[in-house]
């Protein structure tokens, strides 16, 4: 898997909210691993998980699983592992172990792009915010490991076999509905919640959006001269030819 030199990140300026949020990374290099349930994809990360009884795939899992038994002995332990009873008590089960692991995980979320329009629209204000731009330093960020979200039509696969255990789980973290592939997302996965500190020299650039007013302009210097660590100032424009960003660097 090839991990981009740079990843992203996309931020409003509007709210008051918005901005001491902001103000938070560019000043006191601060970033935020939200809970899942504050994303705005009802989906993502949200376990929509049901058992199918497929005989013959229930078999062949608990073949691979326990290739010591016989073809009879399978028969009766898939048949009793299917009945609806038993079902409901491993759905009961695998639901609060999901619930155990997924209630402290953070996510911080980034992009692979720094031009996307949707992107820009959806999460920067509709060009009147930002984007910043952090540096890959050995394939990781801030130490952590980076995985890639993955986007697909069905839910990942889950058999009442399964061991729903950390692994399974940054499966489940990292795979969404492809109507968001365009984001190109990448995540940091970890074990907390909330507001954590990371190297003040992995914040590498600002990119102001090609409506940011010069207030909010003014506000981000201010916000920049406070750093210990300069970073790269962006301009976003738009291009006169095409739909399309150009980024430059400016001086400040």
């Amino acid at each position: 898997m090839d991990v981009p030199s740079q990843l992203y990140k996309y931020r409003s300026l509007r709210t008051k909210r918005d901005r001491q949020y902001t103000e938070r990374i560019l000043t006191h290099n601060e970033i935020y691993f939200a809970k899942y349930k504050e994303f705005n994809d009802p989906f993502d990360c949200n376990f929509h998980i049901s058992f199918e009884g497929n005989i013959i795939a229930h078999k062949s899992k608990l073949r691979k699983l326990n290739p010591d038994l016989s073809e009879a002995e399978l028969d009766i332990k898939t048949k009793n592992d299917l009945q609806p009873k038993n079902i409901r008590k491993r759905e009961k089960k695998v639901h609060k172990n999901i619930s155990q692991i997924n209630r402290g995980f953070g996510i911080f979320s980034m992009s692979a792009k720094r031009d996307n329009l949707l992107m820009w629209s959806h999460y920067s204000d509709y060009h009147r915010g930002i984007c910043l731009e952090f540096k890959v330093i050995d394939g990781k960020l801030f130490g952590c490991d980076l995985s890639k979200v993955n986007y697909q039509e069905q839910y990942p696969d889950l058999s009442i076999y399964d061991d729903i255990d950390l692994e399974w789980m940054k499966r489940y973290w990292t795979t969404k509905g492809c109507d968001w592939r365009y984001e190109e997302e990448w995540r940091i996965l970890y074990r907390e919640t909330g507001c954590k500190v990371f190297p003040a020299e992995e914040l590498t650039g600002v990119i102001l959006g090609t409506r940011i007013s010069k207030k909010k302009r003014k506000l981000v210097l201010e916000w920049l001269s406070n750093r210990s660590c300069k970073v790269q100032l962006y301009q976003a424009h738009e291009y006169n030819d095409r739909f399309g960003l150009d980024i430059s660097s400016v001086e400040y």
